[in-house]
């Protein structure tokens, strides 16, 4: 069986050592010797990559399953979760994690699955919510929020998000193209 291996944490002070170390123990168990090991370190909001890619060649044929630790390390909508796992199994594709020690398979295995990804969802939810509340009541009391000016800055910082704006001057006119 081709196994695929997927572990992600959020920032680079955490450790995927843990996790790949058990989902590595679990296959072993289950006699799976041809495993492939994806790793991130990606914020679950943003868009993780390694994760698209690895659904790719598994809906190609790649792998016939996909070993998680713990399902919130893939999945935090229960929407993609669905999605995702439909477009696996319809192409024979299983997922199984570790922690959970759950059967998709099974009605009732996915039924779990699907209530544990939709509590990961509804804990991002939260805890982005109350990271704005709180953002606003420290605004409100009249606290500066960020990094102080100069703190940690090593090179030159852009003077808005935006990288496109080479074509201006530092007056912030555009720069006139061929003529002077």
């Amino acid at each position: 069986m081709k196994v695929a291996i997927y572990a992600r944490v959020s920032t680079t002070q955490q450790e995927l050592e843990q996790q790949i170390d058990t989902c590595k123990k679990f296959c072993d168990m289950k006699g799976w010797d041809d495993v492939t090991v994806f790793t991130e370190i990606q914020s679950s909001i943003k868009e993780r990559p390694v994760f698209r890619d690895l659904l790719k060649e598994a809906r190609r044929g790649a792998f016939d399953c996909i070993v998680v630790f713990r399902l919130d390390r893939a999945w935090r909508k229960s929407r993609d979760f669905i999605m995702d796992y439909d477009s696996l199994e319809s192409r024979g594709v299983n997922v199984v994690s570790v922690q959970e020690g759950l059967d998709p398979s099974t009605p009732m295995g996915k039924a779990m699955m699907t209530i544990l990804v939709a509590l990961a969802e509804l804990e991002r939810t939260n805890i982005s919510i109350a990271t704005k509340q709180r953002l606003q009541a420290l605004k409100n009391m009249g606290k500066k929020l960020g990094r102080p000016k100069g703190s940690k800055d090593s090179g030159k910082r852009k003077k808005s998000g935006y990288y496109g704006n080479q074509n201006r001057t530092k007056k912030g006119e555009l720069k006139k193209r061929g003529k002077k």
